[in-house]
Formats: C-alpha cells, structure tokens, sequence
C-alpha cells in the first residue's frame, strides 16, 4: 500500500511539473553521483501486527550507490545494500529470544525530483534570460526493484507450528521511499534516507499466511556529486560599435489600485461691470465656455467615471473696492459652479468653491516675468496662439520695481491700490489696468474624478485618445501586445513616459525601446531620469557600447564594459 502511495505521488507530480513548463524555467539537472550510508532498520516480523511497530528489534546495516539524472525531475539509481536483520521469534514459538541473520540486496531505482517538480525556481531578469539560483535543500522519491540474498540462518530457534528454512536464498523484493539532502558545497550533500521494502515470504526465515515480509530502513551518509569543472574562455574584447541590440531589462510597472485623475484649467470669464451672472454669447464667453465644456467633457470620456470632487477658486483685478471686489470674486464662482450643475447633473456635494477678492500675487507675477510673458502661456492662457499682452513698454520697466516694492507692503489694498495709481505719474497703471487686469478676473477649476481599470484591446485606442485614463502598467501591457520594436510598441513606451515624466520604471522603459530602435539620442535622455538600479546601469553600458565610446565584451549574452 506504502508502494502505491508513493507511485501515484510521483505520477501527480509529473503531471503538475508539464503544466508549469510553460514558465520556460529549467531547472538544475544532477550529475553522476556516488552515495554512501549507514543507518538502522526494523524488521516488520509477518507475525506481529503494524501497531506494534515500536516493538520490533533494532539492526544495523549500510548501503553504496550510483546514479544521475537523466532531467530535472527523473534520474535513476543502482544500489548494493548489506544489512543485519533482527527480528523477534513467531509468538507460537518456545522460544522468545531475538535472533538474526544477514542479506545482501542489489536494487535499480527509479528517481524523482519532488524539489524540482514543486519549488519554482528564482531568478533574475537583467538580461531577459533567466537563471536559476539552485536551492540548497533537495528532496527526491524512489521506487525500484531487485533481488535480495539471504543467509546464516543456522544458529536461530525454529518454529513447531510454520514451515521454517535454514537454506540461504535469492528472494525478489520492491521498495520505495524518499531521500533528503543538503547541499555542503558543489560536490558533497549530507543526507537521510527512509524506505520501506518487501520481500517474498522466507525472508525472516519463516513461511507464514502473509505472501509478503517487510523492513523499515533509516540511513544517514554522504553524496559526492561528479561535477564538471566548467571551462572558462577569455572573451573577445570589442573596440568598435555593438551593432546588435542585446536583450535589455524592461520592467513590469507596479499596479495602481485606484486610479484618481485631475484636470486642471483657468476660466478667464466676461462679466458686464459689477455683475455675476454669466451671459454664455457676451464677449469672449463663447471661446472660453466651449474651453471649459472640453475640459469637462474629456474628464467624463467613460461613463463609469465618477466624479469625486471639483474644486473652484475664484479670483478678480484690484481697481475696485476690496468690498465690492470680494462680492464679485465670490458671486462669479458661484455662477461658474451653477453652469455646471445645470449642464451636466453634477451633485452640489462634489463641489469645493473659494475665492480671493484681489489677485494681487499674479499682478505680481506679471511684473516679474514682464520681458517675456507676452502670452497666456501657463497661467494666463492655454493657448499660445493668443497673444493677451502686447510687449510691456518702456515707461512700466522702468517703474517695475517701485510697483513691486508696493504691492509687497502690508497694508490696506484699497490704499495700495492708489499709491499703485501715482507710480510715474499714472501711465504704467492705466498701461495695466488695459492689458494685464483682464487675466486677473478669473477662476481656478480642478476636477478630480476616478478611472475603472480597463482590458488590453480596449487599453490600444484609449493610449491615443485619453492616454491619462490608463496606469503605467495598463500602457506597458498595450506595449507588450504589439510585436516588439513596432512603431505601436514603441508609442505606447513613449506615451507612457509622457504621461508619467517622473517615474524610474516609464523612463526605463523608454530608455530601452529607444535603444531597440537606435534611437540613442532620445535613450541617454530618458536614461536620465531612469533612476541608479542595476537595470539602468546596464542599459547605459549597451549605449555606450553601440556610440563605440567603450572597449566592450559579450559575456553570457550581456554587454559588459571593459573598464580601462
């Protein structure tokens, strides 16, 4: 039954061991070895029932073997066993004495590698080929046959009851059991060994009911494995340019388990003087309410998308009282927040709304920044195809810093807002008032919403049109759908770092399609940003390798520079 056990453990394991292959992982395969054990058995007297096992008698015995594996899972095994058997009388017997004799076995085993078939190997993707770091601890299962000899039967008390034989005999036997080692260096193994075997009827020198006669073995000893010394060969140093892009270390991004979003933006409004109410045709309201509904729309490009906040920050120029500034400031964001409401169904509760009476810190901001800020570039507009101010002229450059020294003090705006009014004799402030007080009056919106996870086929049209709704790791697996070095794997790279400017793994990722397709220049500008890692290291080696600006070698299928 023991036997049966142990087969039907191998045989599952096989079958598990085919379904992982397809990891592509091999495992270390063992060489010729020679094993040498001693130990101690137990003799299962047909006579006396498996609950008495604690009551068989002790023996001594030692066995040689030889074998190899012929894979990483299936070896095989011969091995030369001599043991002293001792067993306790039949109870029918007169005689109740322990008594002995000798056997010599010669058996063929069929291996099984049990720490193979189940431990997946660890490795190290620097290179795209794996390589197995091999574990110290090895378990293997065994099953064989052969015949064993058994003799000295001479000098034992007989039994009146059973057929009993003093001639010496050659008997067939089965066993199995499993062997566990542990790795001292590459040639040698400490181990155990445990096994149970069965034998013909006679074994124990009497022919008893049962066909069967069995012994329980322990051994303990040493493996020396034949180990190949591995030869070594100087590799070739290169001098000129690598011309064939090795296998590089792109890297799997970590998962992003909710994926919150923002859009931001600034609505430069027209409101008729004193007002708060918002006239969709007055002015330029129709370009920048159409600049806002985009902005509303791209966030909401799915319907699953859910909205968690929006934020509004209204703002207005200082040329009026703080008093009426402060009305108009929180009036005009309050009509920027019912607009949205009424055209898209949003709750009031995702709403956030403050304000600032006077914008005095970008009326600041302006006259810092007066030579060149001649368009609405970051704040003042999203276009730069709109030119908000003409070239600042002479006669504001040449009071900028008096006007900044006033609009730093702290005091009461509307007094600061006339001193403002007699710097150079008023003509830089009506020079303001004119150009740069419009793109004061505005408000601030962020929209905050979360993205659902979504599928690789539908992940290769979103990395077009809203490449902001993906993860990193959504675009690396739209990357990876595409052949390896096509302009769609390579755009879904890019798109990546793009979208992610900041992170070590897109700009690795990038760095690495860039090489593939020989783009150098881009490579070493993403590499930049790639982080220290190991990974980023050797891809900048290959870089350096392929502009021929190192003496290099290929070494295990990597890149190694020659350092000088």
């Amino acid at each position: 039954m023991r036997i049966l056990i142990i087969v039907g453990f191998v045989l599952c394991s096989i079958g598990m061991y085919a379904d992982n292959e397809q990891d592509s992982i091999k495992a270390d395969k063992d060489p010729y070895y020679l094993q040498l054990y001693i130990g101690i058995n137990k003799s299962a007297n047909e006579n006396l029932p498996w609950t008495e096992f604690s009551g068989y008698p002790w023996s001594t015995g030692m066995f040689v073997g030889i074998g190899r594996e012929v894979n990483p899972l299936l070896g095989w095994r011969a091995a030369f066993r001599f043991n002293r058997n001792k067993s306790r009388n039949v109870p029918e017997c007169e005689s109740k004495d322990v008594w002995g004799w000798n056997n010599t076995a010669l058996f063929g085993d069929v291996t099984f590698d049990v720490t193979d078939a189940f431990h997946k190997p660890r490795y190290i993707r620097l290179d795209s080929l794996p390589r197995v770091h091999s574990s110290r601890f090895n378990l293997k299962a065994f099953a064989g046959v052969g015949v064993a000899y058994t003799w000295n039967f001479d000098d034992v008390p007989l039994s009146y009851i059973h057929p009993y034989s003093r001639s010496s005999k050659l008997i067939p036997a089965l066993r199995a059991g499993v062997t566990a080692t542990w790795k001292l260096s590459d040639q040698w193994r400490i181990g155990a060994e445990l096994s149970q075997t069965l034998y013909e009827d006679h074994f124990n020198g009497v022919a008893y009911d049962a066909p069967l006669d069995t012994r329980t073995n322990l051994k303990v000893g040493l493996t020396y494995l034949f180990v190949k010394k591995q030869r070594v060969t100087k590799p070739v140093i290169r001098l000129n340019k690598l011309r064939e892009c090795p296998p590089l270390p792109f890297m799997m991004p970590d998962p992003e388990e909710t994926k919150l979003r923002q859009i931001a933006g600034h609505a430069f409004l027209d409101f008729p003087v004193n007002e708060t109410v918002i006239y969709p045709e007055y002015r330029r309201n129709p370009e920048e309410l159409a600049r806002i509904k985009k902005s509303v729309d791209s966030a909401l490009f799915d319907k699953t998308v859910v909205v968690t906040r929006i934020s509004l920050h209204g703002y207005a120029s200082p040329e009026s009282p703080y008093s009426n500034n402060t009305r108009l400031a929180k009036g005009r964001t309050e009509a920027l927040k019912n607009y949205l409401i009424r055209n898209y169904n949003f709750n009031t509760q995702v709403f956030q709304t403050n304000y600032t009476p006077e914008d005095w810190e970008n009326l600041r901001g302006f006259l810092i920044d007066s030579k060149t800020r001649k368009v609405k570039g970051d704040f003042w507009y999203e276009s730069k195809d709109i030119v908000e101010t003409p070239e600042t002229p002479d006669y504001v450059l040449n009071h900028r810093d008096e006007m900044l020294r006033i609009i730093g003090r702290s005091m009461d705006p509307d007094a600061k807002e006339e001193l403002l009014k007699k710097v150079g004799g008023g003509e830089p402030y009506r020079w303001l008032l004119e150009h740069v007080y419009p793109g004061l009056r505005h408000t601030d919106y962020i929209i905050e919403y979360k993205v659902r996870a979504f599928s690789v086929e539908k992940g290769r049209k979103l990395i077009y049109t809203h490449p902001e709704a993906l993860s990193l790791e959504e675009m690396y697996k739209v990357a990876t759908s595409y052949k390896e070095g096509s302009e769609n794997w390579l755009d879904a790279l890019l798109i990546a770092v793009e979208q992610f400017p900041d992170d070590e793994t897109a700009n690795l990722n990038a760095a690495c399609g860039c090489v593939m397709t020989k783009r150098l220049v881009d490579a070493k500008k993403y590499l930049q940003k790639a982080g220290t890692s190991r990974q980023a290291k050797y891809v900048g080696n290959v870089i350096k390798a392929m502009e021929g600006n190192v003496n290099w070698k290929i070494q295990n299928g990597r890149v190694v520079v020659i350092e000088e």
